[in-house]
């Protein structure tokens, strides 16, 4: 069929080109030959290729040892192997084999006797079979390998298949998903089915599942890969068939178009609550929520950064740029680092994570912010396959996909905001990650808390999570559940299993990047005044707490005015030539103090002013000096000058007359 769908041949061609191979066959061959090459080429479920694999398998014999039961068993897997095979439902074995016994009697090959006593009997398999297709990751690499050498290379047999698994790894995701998966189910309250209460006769279950996904940045190979909760109870593979909201996790391609767009980190966002219709997410009316900042109790904060509010994931925020921006230009970001956009036209409710995308292309998407705007465009399993003979049957040569989502500065930019994510915002319990500079990351969090979703990377793998339900109309996994208390952990318990071997290193600034120190409050560059006074409400102590901070600019778009959020009083800061284009009319509307051109005092000096701090300066120097004012030096001067107070004169008492010519 493989070869027909090349010649793009249709079903009538295809079967046409069938009868006549079938007739060539039988003219060189007997029909004995013909059905030892159907039996070893054939599945037999669970794995299993040809008889002599599905004997050892199942039964742990060579097939001349086997019994008549055993013989009826294999032939009954034939129609159905998955469903039939012993190991995935020894009832339907039974049921298959049985009507393969009988129909040897019918045919004289047993009695009737032997074939009634055979069918009493029990299906028993090998105390320890030969477990194949026990896990989705193992189906996922024998398809790779059918892909890669076809069916009929594989009835061959003798390979070796070496595979970019790392077992440590595999294993670490398993463990962190199986735990975490429990623990959530263990929660006083939790009304879904749960996984140990779980029976085949349920049918598909509905229980909580999870998946995860680790590559390798350079090239996509794929080094852990759990793609269900339990192969047994369900094969369907949720990384290659499955689909779900990706939530706010979506949010960084928001502000990845904004920086396209030539706003910088500081640029500023209005953070106020907004009417639900503005995206019509669980409803029509009410105020947006902010389920996004992965608290119960969110507050909004007004005019903030670029920064700050993918920091916090604010909702409102988020739609707010995303609207501005355009939803064309976001969904074409989303589209060039890999992610498939909807196929009718993009909605607002596209900006908070609405549309189904799969872990398999999130995450290479997120590997496009380490690799400085290059995501990987594919994943693979399979790093070689050797024969018999030694010799190689297939190398993959893949390397980076060459295909420039954004510039490396855009990509180095989003990178810093989502480190900023991890260790200052929604990243609750980053402080349990081993020591890397360059870890990174997300949470995904969708509005009705049905998903949960964390992708993050350091500069070497990049590794997404997800948590929800496969079946049954959406419901919360449990009121207020956010990632950062159920995907997280899992996640960073297996990013600390891979730091081993794969131990991640600062990613590096890229040429055209600017650092400037800036007001978080303002967004404008810092001054000396940019301090905030706080008191402690336990002990009383007063502190002045610094407002600035490093932030990164691509080359001119950095700010060009001063803080004018605590107020200007030097003159050197307040000229429009140092302003230029950024000052604002709140800047033109404070008032300077003037400055004194020389030292002035009248009547006594009991503070010891006569060579006041205020003297005029050199003009120079003061553009120089960058330091800010030490309040605490102010204080601890005030504490040790000498005050010189004057004794009083002495009192008189006069009478009327007296004080009258007083």
């Amino acid at each position: 069929k493989e070869e027909a769908d090349k010649r793009g041949e249709g079903g009538l061609d295809r079967k046409a080109v069938e009868a006549y191979l079938a007739m060539r066959i039988e003219e060189r061959y007997s029909k004995h030959e013909i059905l030892e090459f159907y039996l070893n080429r054939i599945p037999f479920g669970s794995g299993f290729y040809g008889i002599r694999s599905a004997s050892l398998g199942y039964f742990g014999k060579e097939p001349r040892d086997l019994t008549i039961s055993e013989c009826a068993s294999l032939v009954g897997c034939i129609k159905n192997p998955t469903r039939i095979s012993p190991l995935n439902s020894l009832e339907m074995n039974k049921k298959a084999r049985n009507q393969v016994l009988k129909r040897m009697a019918a045919e004289g090959f047993i009695s009737l006797e032997e074939s009634e006593k055979l069918q009493k009997q029990p299906v028993v398999v090998h105390p320890k079979p030969i477990r194949r297709g026990t896990s989705h990751l193992y189906e996922r690499i024998a398809r790779s390998v059918r892909l890669r050498l076809g069916e009929d290379a594989l009835t061959e047999g003798g390979f070796k298949i070496y595979t970019t698994i790392d077992l440590d790894v595999q294993r670490a995701m398993e463990s962190a998903m199986r735990d975490q998966l429990a623990k959530i189910e263990a929660r006083e309250g939790y009304d879904h089915p749960k996984y140990e209460d779980y029976s085949k006769a349920d049918g598909p279950p509905k229980y909580l599942q999870g998946a995860g996904l680790m590559v390798d940045n350079q090239n996509g190979s794929v080094i852990a890969y759990v793609a269900g909760r339990d192969f047994k109870h369900s094969q369907y593979d949720f990384i290659l068939s499955g689909k779900k909201p990706l939530g706010t996790a979506f949010l960084p391609f928001i502000y990845t178009t904004a920086l396209k767009q030539n706003m910088s980190l500081v640029s500023r966002v209005n953070d106020r609550p907004m009417d639900n219709r503005a995206v019509m997410v669980g409803g029509r009316e009410g105020v947006l929520g902010e389920w996004g900042m992965e608290t119960l109790t969110p507050e909004y904060e007004g005019d903030i950064s670029l920064r700050r509010a993918l920091e916090a994931s604010k909702i409102a925020a988020s739609v707010r740029l995303g609207k501005k921006l355009g939803l064309d230009a976001v969904m074409q970001t989303a589209k060039d680092f890999g992610i498939a956009p909807p196929k009718t036209k993009p909605l607002a409710r596209m900006l908070v994570g609405t549309n189904d995308v799969s872990l398999s292309e999130v995450v290479r998407a997120y590997t496009g912010f380490p690799n400085l705007g290059v995501p990987v465009r594919s994943i693979y399993f399979i790093d070689r396959i050797i024969d018999i003979s030694g010799k190689p049957r297939f190398v993959e040569t893949r390397s980076l996909g060459k295909k420039q989502a954004v510039s490396p500065q855009t990509a180095f930019l989003m990178h810093t905001m989502l480190q900023g994510c991890l260790k200052n915002g929604t990243g609750k319990g980053a402080e349990n990650l081993t020591n890397d500079p360059s870890f990174a990351g997300k949470t995904g969090t969708t509005y009705d808390f049905s998903d949960n979703w964390f992708v993050g990377y350091n500069s070497r793998v990049t590794c997404g999570m997800w948590m929800g339900f496969l079946q049954g109309r959406r419901k919360p996994i449990y009121p207020g559940a956010f990632s950062h208390d159920t995907v997280f952990p899992a996640w960073v318990n297996t990013m600390n299993a891979a730091q081993s071997r794969f131990t991640g290193t600062e990613i590096a600034k890229p040429s055209g990047i600017e650092t400037l120190e800036i007001c978080t409050r303002s967004g404008l560059r810092k001054t000396r005044y940019c301090q905030e006074f706080t008191r402690n409400a336990l002990n009383g102590m007063e502190t002045y707490e610094s407002t600035t901070h490093n932030e990164y600019f691509l080359k001119g778009t950095e700010p060009k005015g001063y803080c004018d959020v605590h107020g200007v009083v030097d003159h050197t800061l307040a000229s429009d030539q140092n302003y230029g284009a950024g000052v604002t009319e709140r800047m033109k509307s404070l008032a300077i103090p003037i400055q004194p051109k020389r030292p002035l005092l009248l009547g006594d000096d009991p503070y010891g002013t006569e060579q006041p701090d205020f003297a005029p300066r050199d003009v120079k120097s003061r553009q120089v000096e960058a330091a800010v004012l030490s309040f605490d030096r102010l204080f601890t001067a005030d504490k040790d000058a000498d005050i010189r107070i004057y004794p009083p004169v002495r009192m008189q008492i006069l009478d009327d007359d007296e004080e009258e010519n007083e």
